[in-house]
């Protein structure tokens, strides 16, 4: 069933996603947090753009655009450095929403029709745009159920649908709402670590440093092989970011088996692991 949003509620939508300060609750979403078993808050939703034309490195070290927990908090990725390769971490941000913009959102969730689908996949786009990136929106309800719609080239042609045009404006408040706030680093207590044989992104680049870590480069869990994947956590994650802090995605690491590139990143709540990536 179409949702489609009332003009009221878009006004007011739009005023919390500009920030304005005319929002009668300003406090954060805590009150109605919805936990995991072991009392964290849960993931509500996470928005990720998944392929697209770019280099392998950096599609696989690319981290979902949102992630939104029940407390209120939402995780992104800041303003990057524009210099190429740029670094192998990616700065990753957290700002809290106020219970207002959370039950912004959620109107918005329901309106663009999540909470009615499994697992819809619409490329229709394909047909009229290339190498473009699928926008994809994973809701978890309360009932601790998964509904998942992916969007190729979300925005792109005509007569789109309410539902899809709803996508679009959860999108555009997410972006809003996280970079007209305040925001603090975000750092996971996981990492997520792949690694390419042959080194960095370019020869021309020239950074090339020992084989410090404490894993070996092409012993993991990768079916083919192919883009070795490790999760670390703990004391090992710290290590890996300590090495990995000042890295570029150019950076070689010389092991006696030969030179590696390594990507790293922060594991972020909802994500699987390797198995997802």
């Amino acid at each position: 069933m179409k949702r489609a949003i009332t003009s009221v509620a878009l006004l007011a939508l739009l005023a919390a996603a500009c920030g304005t300060d005319e929002a009668s609750d300003t406090t954060d979403a805590s009150t109605t947090t919805t936990t995991t078993p072991d009392g964290t808050p849960m993931v509500l939703l996470q928005m990720s753009e998944e392929g697209g034309f770019m280099m392998v490195q950096f599609a696989l070290n690319r981290p979902p655009t949102y992630t939104l927990l029940t407390d209120g908090t939402l995780i992104f990725q800041g303003p990057q450095p524009g210099a190429f390769p740029g670094p192998v971490l990616p700065g990753m941000q957290q700002t809290t929403l106020t219970a207002d913009q959370m039950n912004d959102i959620q109107v918005l969730i329901e309106a663009a029709g999540l909470p009615d689908v499994d697992d819809l996949v619409n490329d229709e786009a394909n047909a009229i745009v290339a190498d473009a990136t699928s926008t994809v929106a994973v809701y978890t309800d309360p009932g601790g159920d998964v509904h998942r719609i992916s969007i190729y080239a979300l925005g792109f042609g005509e007569d789109l649908s309410d539902e899809m045009a709803n996508l679009q404006l959860l999108r555009a408040t997410l972006e809003k709402m996280a970079f007209s706030a305040s925001s603090d680093p975000y750092a996971s207590d996981e990492l997520i670590i792949r690694t390419l044989e042959g080194g960095g992104v370019g020869e021309e680049f020239t950074d090339v440093r020992p084989w410090t870590f404490d894993f070996e480069p092409n012993d993991a869990n990768d079916p083919q092989n192919q883009f070795p994947c490790y999760v670390l956590t703990g004391s090992d994650a710290s290590a890996a970011r300590a090495f990995l802090v000042d890295a570029s995605m150019a950076t070689q690491w010389e092991h006696e088996s030969g030179t590696f590139g390594v990507l790293g990143r922060d594991l972020l709540p909802g994500e699987a692991g390797c198995e997802s990536q």
